[in-house]
């Protein structure tokens, strides 16, 4: 099981839409029931990450983070979309 933060500025709006659209990349990919998803603050993304596999923000990663960071800004404006969606999937693969 995967588990997999979702950050924004105040870990409500943004990061909901985002993880809307994880959620759809990832069943779609046949990962249904394979992760978990936690939304939270960016301010409280470094703690959440000590246990987890990937962290998705709308912000910039914040210093002490442990896991892969993949921004989540592409699920938001489109640009750049398939890459981000390609590093989420490469983390699902590990």
């Amino acid at each position: 099981m995967k588990k997999i933060v979702l950050a924004c500025g105040s870990g409500v709006a943004t990061s909901t839409a985002v993880a809307k659209k994880v959620e759809a990349l990832l069943d779609a990919n046949g990962y249904e029931g394979a992760y978990t998803i936690v939304q939270c603050a960016i301010a409280e993304a470094a703690a959440n990450c000590a246990d987890a596999d990937l962290l998705v923000a709308t912000t910039v990663a914040p210093e002490g983070i442990t896991c892969a960071y993949v921004s989540g800004v592409p699920f938001l404006t489109g640009m750049g979309k398939a890459d981000a969606e390609k590093q989420i999937l490469d983390v699902m693969a590990q």
